[in-house]
């Protein structure tokens, strides 16, 4: 009789929708480390100014060059490796929201599985679309 009095009062439908809530939850935290989308095409490239990049040719050579390097590449960060700073759709992307296409992608495969396409015709139809992104360079 408690089950039932449980059923009746809506506590299983609560359970079920939390437990769904917090299904849907890991899996959005997770898209982000699953699925990886990179857009290459280049939105900007800005000449950095002397001190904003590691002067290759003025590091002393060995291993103080070395150190030099290491200690600038510390405090400037990976746009210090060149004197052109290059600037791309997917840093963009990145900046407004990280993992924002990877999430979009999921959702799209998510719609095409409720209307009812095939997972074999999505999985093709990534994979082709990876490919032809590749050869033309949006991807």
């Amino acid at each position: 009789s408690s089950i039932a009095k449980d059923l009746s009062g809506g506590l299983m439908g609560k359970v079920t929708e939390g437990a769904s809530i917090l299904g849907m939850f890991i899996i959005g935290a997770l898209v982000e480390r699953w699925v990886s989308i990179s857009f290459t095409p280049v939105v900007s490239q800005v000449t950095q100014s002397t001190g904003a990049f590691i002067d290759w040719s003025a590091l002393p050579a060995g291993a103080e060059g070395i150190k030099s390097a290491l200690t600038q590449y510390a405090s400037l960060g990976a746009t210090g490796l060149d004197q052109i700073k290059v600037t791309t759709l997917q840093a963009n992307l990145d900046s407004l929201i990280p993992g924002l296409a990877a999430v979009g992608l999921t959702m799209l495969c998510c719609y095409l599985l409720k209307k009812k396409v095939s997972p074999i015709v999505i999985i093709l139809a990534l994979f082709a679309v990876g490919i032809i992104g590749r050869v033309v360079g949006f991807m």
